[in-house]
């Protein structure tokens, strides 16, 4: 296999350059299946980029078909972090 083969499916995605970086960030974030937890504060600060860039562009990648976006609630109803689950990844990848 080719080292670049696992950036393909990133690069065929139909959204911009920042929704493509936040797409390769989530995919290297992942530890185990096809999702990550993660604030969306944390991916701006990684990033380098603003929150609402970030929040604006996970938007975009879940009306893409690339991930979905999954709210959390703690036992008090309060929010948690989001989980963002990686469409068409295989669990493990």
């Amino acid at each position: 296999m080719n080292k670049l083969e696992p950036y393909r499916p990133c690069g065929q995605l139909a959204v911009n350059t920042t929704a493509k970086l936040i797409y390769l960030a989530l995919r290297d974030a992942i530890a185990y299946g096809n999702y990550v937890i993660i604030p969306q504060r944390k991916l701006a600060e990684t990033l380098g980029i603003s929150r609402r860039a970030v929040s604006a562009n996970l938007q975009r990648l879940e009306q893409a078909g690339a991930i979905s976006i999954e709210p959390i609630y703690n036992q008090y109803g309060s929010r948690l972090p989001n989980k963002y689950r990686l469409r068409g990844l295989e669990d493990g990848a």
